[in-house]
């Protein structure tokens, strides 16, 4: 089954994509402030609910049992990257905020924030583009294994699965 990360992605599916894109700007703020993690539940929320609206857009429907099970193993596959740059940004900005006067705290929101925003987009275009080009779901564990690789594609990393084009 060929996959390609430039498919079209369709006008009301990158609605989909913005409107979750932008809420979880507001939980960024909080995770860059407090700490790696805080901002998980709005962003398992945001996901699955997306995850369930672009399948329902692309007209193969999905329960949240099922959106649940996808996020949380697309999650974990990039979430060594995803919590390693925010624990890493985090621990920085705390450890220099006396002597920058609190402006790497400042810093560390909007890395925070786009960070939200860059794995929610591609997250979400994966999910758009592979409702659009699969007729049923075979396997969670193929189909996650998919989103990452096209998540990896957004950032710029090689597909490890031949099928997967740019």
């Amino acid at each position: 089954m060929a996959i390609s990360a430039s498919y079209p992605i369709p006008e009301n599916m990158r609605t989909t994509i913005n409107a979750c894109t932008a809420g979880l700007g507001a939980a960024g703020v909080i995770g860059g402030l407090i700490g790696p993690g805080t901002d998980l539940v709005p962003i398992a929320l945001t996901w699955v609910g997306m995850v369930v609206t672009l399948a329902d857009q692309a007209g193969t429907g999905m329960d949240r049992q099922t959106a649940k099970k996808v996020c949380v193993a697309t999650a974990m596959g990039v979430g060594t990257f995803a919590l390693g740059t925010k624990l890493a940004s985090t621990v920085g900005a705390w450890l220099l905020a006396p002597f920058t006067g609190g402006l790497s705290l400042a810093a560390n929101v909007a890395a925070n924030v786009t960070l939200n925003a860059a794995l929610t987009r591609y997250f979400g275009c994966a999910v758009a583009r592979y409702f659009l080009q699969t007729e049923k779901i075979e396997d969670l564990d193929v189909m996650v294994k998919i989103l990452i690789a096209l998540v990896g594609l957004d950032f710029g990393i090689a597909s490890p699965i031949p099928d997967i084009t740019p």
